[in-house]
């Protein structure tokens, strides 16, 4: 979304650590400035005077819009007593913070220091303030749910291949499920294979998983990639297989690149798929088998389903999106609620 923010406001990029990250040169070449506190430990509370150093550095800043953990509690301490508003993105309906009922109290602090908090989907938006005990009156809340570059992905010259592919990007993170997919693979013909795209912590697990169902040459891990659009134009099915999700981006992307979507039954991407692509239960590696096989064996189902995602796509364009989030700028430096 940031090339489309920086066509109406001057936007910069502040992450902790230095990553190899694919996406890095995409932020610069849009023209967008992307800074690096290069700090050893997510963790250390050291990072909260670097965030406020470097903020004082930078004047200019009216809004600071922060993501994800555990940037949530340093950048809320370290603007204290300056004048920059705070804007938060949720992500996610679940994270690990809910499982220990102390970081109840803590996260109700941390919020509550944010004027603005936008939820990428009513799911997204009830769970969270069922956690920190927010009121339904509370007018910091709202809803923008994510969105896609739909020119990016439409139209995809479709490659014929021997082999049916299916395809799930996803980071390899407790959230998603690549296992049931895995699983699912071993219950197919032999003439399908699988592209798993994404890196993270159990990346090693699902390959491990992969070797003892001896699915090594139909499995195969693409790693992190930046040419999304052009492997979805080498499958044939898109799956989002998850425990838990906040909006189910990945999936809407494989929408707008005109494929057949199959996702788990979960909040999230539940309000994306559903109506348009199909749903089966979370960690149910039969019953996907058994959608999968159906899209490739009834020709005319597989063409319903992926004219139904590709319309239910343009529903989310990512300039709009972009707008939105503008309007909630605007918003909290009038000190609108």
């Amino acid at each position: 979304m940031l090339p489309f923010l920086h066509k109406r406001i001057d936007v910069d990029v502040l992450v902790l650590q230095e990553k190899q990250s694919p996406f890095a040169k995409q932020i610069c070449d849009s023209g967008v400035s992307l800074h690096c506190l290069n700090v050893k430990s997510l963790y250390n509370p050291v990072t909260i005077l670097k965030i406020r150093d470097f903020i004082k550095r930078q004047p200019k800043y009216d809004i600071i819009h922060v993501h994800l953990f555990p940037s949530l509690y340093w950048t809320s301490l370290a603007v204290t007593g300056m004048h920059q508003r705070l804007v938060w993105t949720e992500h996610s309906t679940s994270n690990r913070r809910q499982q220990k009922f102390l970081f109840r109290y803590t996260d109700r602090m941390a919020y509550s220091r944010y004027d603005k908090i936008i939820c990428i989907g009513n799911s997204t938006r009830d769970a969270l303030m069922s956690w920190i005990g927010s009121q339904d009156n509370d007018g910091r809340f709202c809803v923008i749910e994510n969105g896609v570059n739909i020119e990016k992905f439409k139209n995809p010259n479709r490659k014929t291949q021997q082999r049916h592919t299916l395809i799930q990007v996803s980071r390899f993170e407790p959230s998603k499920d690549q296992d049931t997919v895995i699983r699912a693979m071993s219950q197919l013909p032999p003439d399908i294979q699988l592209l798993l795209v994404g890196d993270g912590s159990r990346l090693d697990k699902c390959k491990a998983l992969c070797n003892s169902l001896n699915l090594q040459d139909r499995v195969h891990f693409l790693g992190a990639r930046t040419d999304i659009a052009q492997l979805l134009s080498r499958a044939d099915i898109a799956i989002q297989s998850s425990h838990w999700e906040g909006f189910g981006l990945t999936a809407l992307e494989a929408m707008a690149a005109g494929l057949p979507v199959i996702a788990s039954d979960v909040e999230g991407v539940r309000q994306v798929v559903e109506g348009a692509g199909l749903l089966f239960p979370q960690g149910d590696s039969k019953a996907l088998s058994k959608i999968i096989m159906q899209l490739l064996s009834d020709e005319h189902t597989y063409m319903e389903v992926s004219k139904q995602c590709l319309q239910r796509s343009q529903q989310y364009d990512i300039q709009e999106t972009a707008n939105k989030y503008i309007s909630v700028y605007e918003d909290t430096l009038n000190n609108k609620s």
